[in-house]
């Protein structure tokens, strides 16, 4: 082949090249922040919509080129999704402890039929976030009969609990509402934070995001026992405030199972958002984590057998 062949072969793949290669920039840039987490949110709807539109302008112009485009951004969107609900080989905890955690949603239609959706976990603990009128009662109610007393209740937070608990000095953080509990479980004591942070669409920023999950972390560090957080975050899993609680904790979650989203809000679902979380301090394991419907919620509740690592 003659240099003028190849160069005006090399002319022609560099375009494609570069549609493919492009996309797979997000992976440098996504840790930046900021809008950056906001395009993250919407990553499953921009990888349809980028396939989808380029398609179209491939079979308009008879180039394929724009389709090529769009497939690697499809692709990239993908990986990016799929890659944190991966799951992780974690051993058993030894003993186990049963968490469950929900968001009921203020606007719950019928919360008293939500204590049975909580209970059916078989849990130890239970966290709660949002308590509609009559939740409470009908919680304790049924708790009581399971074997869990309480509730132990602050800042629109309550918890019941198989092993004795109770409320710590309230750490103040910015953008969100945390409850500090230590939980004097037999042969494995530990602080409980259950949370419930600001919306970063429209109670705060991506920004205070990250602010509060410092801050989350310093407070940890400040402990003398394993800590256990759960609670909705509003933090999905793409975004750099997950990633770096991820960095220092351990996404219960993911043990030996994949990662499901839990926020079923109308359309919010195509999104496929995991903001509902459960992470343990290094040290601690986790096994048979599961989501599951909460009557009236518009999140699904999350649970996993938490405890030190054998």
């Amino acid at each position: 082949m003659d240099p003028a062949s190849r160069g005006g072969r090399a002319r022609r793949l560099l375009p494609i090249a570069a549609a493919i290669a492009l996309p797979w920039a997000w992976f440098w840039v996504r840790d930046l922040g900021g809008r950056v987490d906001a395009i993250a949110v919407g990553l499953p709807l921009l990888g349809v919509a980028a396939v989808i539109s380029t398609a179209v302008v491939a079979v308009v112009t008879g180039r394929t080129l724009p389709l090529i485009a769009g497939t690697s951004v499809f692709v990239v969107c993908a990986v990016a999704v799929i890659g944190p609900l991966l799951p992780r080989t974690i051993p058993r905890p030894d003993p186990p402890i049963r968490l469950v955690m929900a968001n009921l949603w203020d606007a719950n239609r019928s919360p008293e039929a939500a204590p049975d959706s909580l209970l059916d976990q078989r849990p130890d603990i239970v966290a709660a976030a949002e308590l509609p009128e009559g939740f409470v009662d009908a919680m304790t109610a049924e708790a009581s009969t399971a074997g869990l007393s309480g509730p132990v209740r602050a800042r629109g937070l309550a918890v019941w609990s198989r092993f004795p608990v109770s409320e710590l000095a309230e750490l103040e953080f910015r953008f969100a509402r945390v409850m500090r509990l230590d939980v004097s479980a037999p042969a494995a004591p530990f602080v409980l934070y259950v949370v419930h942070a600001d919306n970063p669409l429209r109670e705060s920023s991506f920004a205070q995001q990250r602010r509060f999950t410092d801050e989350l972390l310093q407070a940890m560090d400040d402990e003398q026992r394993p800590v256990v957080l759960a609670g909705d975050f509003n933090m999905s899993d793409r975004l750099v405030s997950y990633r770096t609680l991820d960095a220092a904790l351990l996404d219960a979650m993911r043990a030996g199972a994949a990662g499901r989203a839990t926020y079923v809000g109308g359309w919010w679902t195509t999104l496929l958002l995991r903001i509902d979380h459960i992470f343990v301090s290094r040290g601690w394991c986790a096994a048979d984590p599961a989501t599951f419907t909460v009557t009236g919620s518009d999140h699904r509740g999350v649970g996993v057998a938490v405890g030190p690592c054998p």
